[in-house]
């Protein structure tokens, strides 16, 4: 990681419950301080693209929302019983003595 030297300041005022918003999402995000989440939110990360557009909160609940379909035919496959080829239920089918 390069520390650069910062030389320059800019400076706004803020309302008390505006400070207590950045504040938290400085906590939330792990900025070091409010001014740190302010320099990166504004000028983005050291090594990012500027073109790399940060995803969308649509874009995540979709991510997610494929996720939990891919977890629920996982979650389904893993509980069915196993099946022959003619799909029948290959457990009930040998119980019975067949390979049907």
């Amino acid at each position: 990681m390069s520390f650069r030297r910062m030389t320059r300041m800019v400076s706004f005022r803020v309302s008390e419950n505006e400070f207590e918003q950045l504040r938290s999402k400085s906590e939330a995000e792990g900025a070091r301080s409010v001014s740190d989440y302010a320099r990166l939110s504004l000028c983005g990360r050291p090594g990012t693209s500027e073109d790399t557009a940060p995803m969308t909160m649509q874009e995540l609940s979709n991510g997610i929302q494929r996720l939990s379909l891919d977890i629920r035919r996982l979650f389904d496959l893993i509980e069915s019983p196993p099946r022959n080829q003619n799909g029948h239920n290959a457990m009930a089918a040998k119980q019975n003595g067949s390979d049907a």
